[in-house]
């Protein structure tokens, strides 16, 4: 009883999970729904091809830091519908460029609890 449950879960939803679309992937979809903007304009604004566009779409490749940042400078300049969504993505297109540089600040033990700690 429990196999065949299981196999109608697993059957239901597929045998591979569905890749989860990050925040740049959706912002990408966002901005092609948008009237003016075209696969290969996008593509060019990344320096990438029409193909790897619809990879980042899909989820089944990750967009890099890099192509992130031109994404959200692109939205940020040219979609002013998008602009608010562009700067949330730059803001954290810059925190895993920090954090990946290392320049964060990373303690060796825990901080000290503050009077508004109790």
């Amino acid at each position: 009883m429990k196999n065949s449950r299981r196999e109608t879960i697993v059957s239901a939803f597929g045998d591979t999970p569905k890749p989860r679309l990050t925040r740049a992937s959706a912002l990408l979809a966002k901005v092609l729904s948008t009237d003016g903007h075209d696969r290969t304009e996008i593509a060019s604004e990344l320096a990438v091809t029409p193909e790897r566009v619809d990879e980042y779409l899909s989820g089944a490749i990750a967009m890099p830091l890099e192509r992130q940042l031109c994404l959200a400078l692109f939205v940020v300049e040219k979609v002013p519908t998008l602009s608010r969504s562009g700067h949330v993505l730059l803001g954290q297109v810059r925190a895993a460029i920090a954090f990946h540089g290392h320049s964060t600040t990373v303690h060796q033990t825990a901080p000290l609890p503050g009077p508004r700690s109790f």
